[in-house]
């Protein structure tokens, strides 16, 4: 594609060096190697991609997005927000802008990855082709394709709506996270519904206030992004953001306009019953928890705004069990007690699956949980106050520690707990399988953190790692005997 047809309608300051070059690819990383790629300058949080820009000539980029001109003799275009234009650009370069297929945007603190493997479930089962991309990865179709980010960044974004639409996905179901809408990852894609599951405190090290969080998160429900709104509202912030949207938003929860009106769980699931256009229909999940009640009928309303039938769509639900990676999954164990890995790792989400499994017929519940290093500070103390409250016992590890000291995340976490009830034990592998050991008949035993990932961040690099790893060896090595008595 000639660069003049991917800028033509581009709003920039100016350019520099200007040839109208054939474009081969986009990047915004300066050691990847391309054939005549434009390199977008970004600037990040701890480093400036200007200062990178001759790396990436090197490796085969003829034009460069920035945002001051630089003492390199090829074309540039100047722009005010690198940011912005990659998005736009990304947009023309794969054609994405005149996609055919309907958009489906999940956005919350909690949740986004369960709604989104609903509407995705949903949809299959009746029939449509369907692409999701989120937390665990991406789906084209039964394709299921590795992702590092909840939200890509907007050039590998738009190649994977381009490879969707290329392999026939009628709909495009996408997590979208609250930085992937501060970071102007989502600009150039119109979504026909957006949802809200909740917003509690997280990503503060980054928004630095609730304030700036919920505005962020607010933002996406705007013409500007999405043609219909649906909103959890049973938290006060979320119904302000429906007051105060310029989109047509409906409303779910137990002071909706689609409104929750039973739940009863069991092992067997949850049943609950709804009201919708005056009339009530019953649905039944075999996901477990009142906070996933939420989740599926946020799903259901997200796809009857699609214009299905809402009892096509309860149906579906009812009929098919859905398994979301790494969220209360109760793994298949060969002994008298349960293991339940779980991704909670903010305040709200361990609140959640706590109580839920306090809530089941069990013993005891014990609980191995961590936190992030280079990630909110503030909620560390009060997930450890949480964890200890609801649990019996607590056994305190690492997460993934990144840049910081482990020690002294495991510090944060306890700090002015006096509670007798918690242990410290770094080593994760070692903390999970001290949980495991001190198990007995009816116990419940909480891995909660890490979900379905399969690696520890520890200085930039990913060792590996996982917590249904660590379980699955840990009974390997245990005679049934001892794991009856």
């Amino acid at each position: 594609m000639k660069l003049y047809d991917i800028i033509s309608n581009l709003k920039f300051i100016g350019i520099k060096h200007y040839q109208d070059i054939e474009i081969n690819a986009l990047t915004c990383s300066s050691k990847e190697r391309v054939s005549n790629g434009i390199y977008f300058c970004i600037k990040g949080l701890s480093q400036d991609g200007h200062k990178f820009a001759l790396e990436s000539v090197k490796n085969g980029a003829v034009c460069l997005v920035v945002e001051k001109y630089l003492d390199i003799p090829i074309t540039q275009i100047l722009v005010e927000n690198s940011r912005i234009a990659m998005s736009y650009i990304s947009s023309i370069f794969y054609q994405t802008y005149k996609s055919k297929m309907k958009f489906i945007g999940i956005t919350g603190t909690n949740g986004k990855t369960t709604t989104s493997y609903v509407i995705r479930e949903i949809l299959t089962n009746l029939g449509k082709k369907v692409g999701l991309i989120g937390t665990e990865g991406v789906y084209i179709n039964n394709l299921l394709l590795p992702s590092s980010l909840t939200t890509p960044d907007p050039i590998m974004l738009h190649k994977i709506i381009y490879e969707m639409e290329s392999n026939g996905c009628e709909y495009c179901v996408m997590e979208v996270s609250a930085h992937s809408i501060a970071l102007n990852k989502i600009d150039n894609i119109n979504f026909d519904v957006a949802g809200l599951t909740n917003i509690t405190k997280d990503h503060l090290d980054f928004f630095l206030s609730m304030e700036n969080y919920i505005k962020c998160k607010a933002s996406l429900f705007n013409v500007k992004h999405t043609k219909l709104g649906v909103i959890n509202a049973d938290t006060k912030q979320l119904k302000d953001i429906a007051k105060k949207s310029n989109c047509e938003i409906t409303t779910i929860g137990k002071d909706g306009e689609v409104k929750i009106e039973e739940i009863i769980q069991t092992l067997r699931g949850t049943n609950f019953k709804i009201s919708f256009n005056n009339k009530q229909y019953s649905v039944h999940t075999n996901l477990l928890g009142e906070y996933n009640v939420h989740n599926v009928l946020l799903a259901i309303i997200c796809v009857a705004k699609m214009g299905f039938k809402i009892t096509e769509i309860i149906n579906v639900v009812k009929n098919n069990i859905i398994i979301v990676p790494g969220r209360f999954n109760v793994l298949n164990i060969d002994a008298n007690f349960n293991v339940i890995v779980d991704y909670a790792h903010t305040p709200d989400g361990i609140k959640n699956v706590l109580s839920t499994i306090k809530k089941l017929s069990i013993s005891r519940l014990i609980t191995v949980f961590g936190c992030g290093g280079n990630r909110d500070k503030t909620k560390r103390a009060e997930m450890g106050q949480i964890a200890s409250e609801l649990s019996d016992y607590v056994v305190v590890t690492t997460d993934n520690p990144r840049d910081e000291n482990p020690e002294m995340i495991i510090d944060d976490i306890l700090r002015n707990n006096d509670k007798e009830n918690i242990v410290r034990i770094l080593d994760r592998k070692s903390a999970i399988e001290y949980a495991l050991s001190i198990a007995k008949r009816g116990d419940v035993v909480a891995i909660l953190g890490k979900g379905a990932e399969n690696y520890q961040e520890v200085k930039g690099i990913k060792l590996p790692f996982s917590d249904y790893a660590v379980v699955d060896e840990y009974f390997k090595y245990k005679s049934k005997d001892e794991l009856k008595a």
